[in-house]
């Protein structure tokens, strides 16, 4: 869809080039500072140089030689210095960006990008055997944020858990099962139980070789078959798969493959030959497969002397399958930062073995998330945090927070508001900043009715639902009346704010980054909440404005759902 930001820069770049002075080839533009009364900047000094010119005077030429059409949305033209900036037109613009948010309702901000293009995101993929934790949460939240992004701009997104179900560590759960047997109870209850086994069986082989040498026979019969082996090995996988399941349906997360490690053990032999075949790898006098001298990175292994294999053969594996089996444009990888050195090597390995040549491959990485008193969460400090006790945690305190707020609300409604503001809370804490940043979890910012928080966008979309119920019980002006009638600046600073999100959606995706349209949601919010105090909406001083203010009040609920959807954060119809 043309959208109005984008006709604009159109109808601006065709005014210039239409004086003759310009080719379109010539014309720059870019956003003026924030303290600069205009939408869009034409600086002249390039121009103005390969004309012989000075750039004032021709920024004075352009702005009187520029004619504008009725039907316009440039609204005002102005040779400030060398600069040509223009404006545009606050009662147009309110006409064209309302009604194309009601026109396109929630596909409101999605492009055609990425039409006939497909893309794999690699993300969450937790470790079988053991709970999710937050370290997986940022995984899987970033990682669905970008598939959500990647969709709305049109391309076909496919989605992989990358299971880690293979190698040594899972030789150790198998050992560990073996010595303790198969702990009690479901769920996250049983995962908690294999862990600690797996912990006192790990603790114990560092002071004895035997069992260290009885896990590393153990991920061996997994890799060669063994019956006894894949059975206990099928049995954590669905064991952890049902716990991680109901993680996913609270945070609204869809994954369309998990495609374990174990997926691509018939390929791994191949693979490793095929490395070996191309010159890129060399067997040592051990018997193990190396890499070395590629690109200036550290020398690395692809198959250990002992015969067993490692990530990286897997993750070879992998881009080799999803290269045959999807002919991906794009492979994004959501892990984390300290998985920077292994991606390298893998990507450059891929190269080297002449795949992925034409494909992007992209590392997504996030930092580390801290607790409130600064210190990183990690299962040696005792401080880990898992995923469901978090979610538990999180609604548990936002239902406080709608029992101040709502007092009136039915109980059933109160749980699921409280669902959709705790989970929200956690989701919008990961989202709002980078993803290379460290995060901290502060309950009492992350649940704010103020400020940059979830609950502060979730309370600004139900408001304006609010707003609308109201309308409708009055009997009075609904949704319509005229929208040219929009001018106000508190209106019209929200107006173009409504028209930046499709903008913003491909500024985050270009970038790999959900954090520009968290800071668009955070904006209309504000934006709104201006609007909300300068422009009586209910009491409007004609039925006209009334129903042109509540059309804007539509128009920012349609496109704030919209935002906060593409974050996978639910928005409440009352709070």
């Amino acid at each position: 869809m043309n959208y109005a930001l984008e006709r604009f820069t159109t109808e601006v770049r065709e005014a210039i080039a239409a004086t003759g002075q310009a080719e379109v080839g010539q014309i720059e533009l870019t956003t003026p500072r924030p303290n600069i009364p205009a939408d869009l900047a034409f600086p002249t000094f390039r121009l103005a140089k390969e004309r012989g010119l000075v750039a004032p005077q021709l920024a004075a030429d352009l702005a009187a030689a520029i004619r504008v059409g009725d039907n316009s949305l440039i609204g005002k033209v102005e040779a400030v210095g060398p600069f040509l900036n223009f404006t545009m037109h606050p009662e147009r613009l309110a006409v064209a960006v309302v009604s194309e948010i009601f026109a396109t309702g929630t596909c409101y901000g999605t492009h055609r990008d990425g039409h006939a293009q497909r893309v794999v995101v690699d993300y969450s993929a937790p470790n079988i055997a053991k709970r999710m934790h937050v370290g997986h949460i940022r995984s899987t939240i970033i990682g669905q944020a970008i598939v959500n992004l990647y969709r709305a701009l049109g391309y076909e997104v496919i989605g992989d858990n990358h299971l880690g179900d293979w190698g040594k560590q899972f030789g150790v759960v198998l050992a560990s099962v073996e010595h303790e047997g198969k702990p009690e109870g479901v769920g996250e209850a049983a995962l908690e139980a294999l862990e600690a086994q797996y912990a006192r069986f790990a603790a114990a082989a560092k002071d004895d070789p035997a069992l260290d040498e009885l896990a590393r026979q153990w991920s061996l019969r997994l890799e060669q078959g063994d019956p006894q082996a894949r059975e206990l090995w099928q049995w954590s996988v669905d064991l952890t798969m049902e716990a991680a399941q109901r993680n996913y349906d609270r945070l609204g997360v869809t994954i369309d493959h998990a495609y374990g490690e174990s997926f691509y053990e018939p390929m791994l032999a191949g693979v490793i030959q095929e490395a070996l075949d191309c010159g890129v790898a060399y067997r040592d006098a051990g018997g193990a497969v190396v890499i070395e001298n590629l690109q200036n990175l550290p020398t690395f292994l692809l198959q250990r002397s002992d015969s067993g294999t490692l990530y990286m053969t897997r993750d070879v594996a992998t881009i080799v399958f999803r290269m045959r089996e999807f002919s991906p444009q794009k492979i994004v990888y959501v892990i984390g930062e300290p998985q920077a050195l292994h991606l390298r090597q893998l990507f450059a390995l891929m190269r080297a073995m002449g795949y992925a040549q034409e494909v992007e491959l992209t590392h997504v990485a996030f930092g580390t998330v801290f607790d409130a008193q600064g210190q990183p969460l990690s299962t040696r400090r005792g401080n880990m945090v898992y995923l469901e006790a978090l979610l538990d945690d999180a609604v548990s305190r936002a239902r406080a927070v709608v029992e101040h707020k709502s007092p009136d609300l039915p109980e059933a409604e109160k749980n699921a508001v409280a669902e959709a503001v705790g989970v929200g809370a956690v989701v919008y804490n990961d989202l709002y900043q980078d993803p290379k940043r460290n995060i901290t979890l502060d309950w009492e910012r992350m649940l704010a009715t103020e400020g940059n928080s979830a609950t502060y966008l979730q309370y600004s979309y139900a408001r304006c639902r609010s707003l609308l119920r109201r309308a409708r019980e009055d009997g009075g002006e609904g949704p319509g009346g005229e929208l040219s009638l929009l001018v106000h600046p508190s209106e019209t600073r929200l107006i173009k704010h409504l028209a930046r999100l499709p903008e913003a959606v491909r500024e985050a995706g270009a970038r790999y980054a959900p954090f520009v349209v968290a800071d668009w949601c955070y904006t209309t919010a504000r934006e709104f909440g201006v609007f909300f105090e300068q422009c009586p909406v209910l009491k409007a001083e004609t039925s006209l404005l009334r129903g042109a203010r509540l059309s804007l009040v539509a128009a920012t609920a349609q496109a704030l759902h919209n935002g906060l959807s593409l974050l996978g954060i639910q928005a409440p119809e009352r709070m």
